[in-house]
């Protein structure tokens, strides 16, 4: 009965993106953002940015797949790819929930433009440890990895999200390795300046998107690509108090959450969803540590 009704949200899902990326095509430059010149169309910066009919046809697909993430996730995003850790299978992850932060760090060339700090304050404050998805063209000035060594001194993990932020499924294998690979030998540069190695192995599709020729290079990489159960589409919704009930409805033992990084001018309701998901957790009894840290843990206490 419950996979039944998980098939039925997974196809009632699929209809309603096909619905918003329809209307999304009518937005006009002052729908989503179109307007600004660094940052990719379909993604609002500002509230005023996102058309209510869109927004409103997002939350209700999320809403309902928050209520039960870990039938419909699996089926979306199959294995090999990393949804979450079963408690059950995997009983040392219990009281521990992966935060993951994707299109780190900053789109804009202003340093002043930066919100690294403040998620930084945020995560530090109440003991938390993060994995954040590094976009690799934002993030190479030099002002940009002074701030990455801060994430790093603070414990947290850099992770590969790819070069660019656009979606990588159409390109072939040989353009996909060279931009994964190029990421990858800057993360491991950004850890060689902390006198560290990279351990961590890593990557996210941009958009979730994944093709067979991903996977394949992955695959001979040893890399793994990571999805989530805790999700409530940040990018597109500016509603904090929603996304982070969609989380927190969602969240349980072994969780992967995806939160996406803010910036001046561009995403700031991801601060309040970072504070209102920590507040959450911190009420659930939840504790969020590094995807590498998690696997660890997991490892070392997995059930017969």
């Amino acid at each position: 009965m419950i996979l039944e009704a998980s098939l039925l949200c997974t196809v009632a899902l699929a209809i309603c993106g096909a619905v918003i990326s329809f209307l999304g095509l009518l937005d006009g430059p002052e729908r989503r953002g179109k307007s600004y010149k660094w940052k990719k169309d379909g993604d609002p910066a500002l509230p005023k940015d996102a058309g209510p009919l869109l927004v409103a046809l997002d939350k209700i697909q999320w809403f309902i797949l928050s209520h039960f993430p870990r039938k419909v996730v699996p089926i979306l995003f199959p294995p090999p790819n990393l949804n979450f850790y079963d408690v059950k299978e995997f009983p040392g992850v219990a009281g521990k929930v992966c935060i993951t932060i994707d299109d780190c760090f900053v789109r804009q060339s202003n340093a002043a433009c930066s919100l690294v700090s403040v998620v930084r304050s945020i995560l530090s404050g109440l003991g938390h440890k993060a994995s954040f998805f590094t976009t690799l063209n934002y993030s190479k000035e030099d002002w940009k990895q002074e701030e990455i060594v801060k994430v790093l001194k603070d414990g947290h993990e850099l992770c590969n999200h790819c070069k660019d932020d656009r979606e990588y499924d159409s390109e072939s294998k040989e353009v996909f390795e060279k931009d994964l690979d190029e990421t990858e030998e800057f993360l491991k540069d950004c850890y060689a300046m902390m006198g560290k190695e990279k351990v961590g192995a890593w990557f996210r599709a941009p958009s979730g998107k994944m093709s067979k020729a991903m996977e394949e290079a992955l695959a001979e990489r040893g890399m793994t690509n990571v999805m989530m159960d805790c999700y409530g589409n940040d990018p597109h919704i500016p509603d904090a108090r929603f996304v982070a009930s969609c989380i927190l409805r969602a969240v349980t033992d072994g969780s992967i959450i995806i939160l996406h990084c803010p910036e001046k001018g561009f995403r700031e309701w991801e601060v309040e969803i970072l504070q209102m998901v920590l507040d959450g957790l911190k009420k659930k009894g939840l504790k969020s540590v590094t995807l590498s840290e998690m696997k660890k843990i997991a490892l070392a206490e997995k059930a017969d």
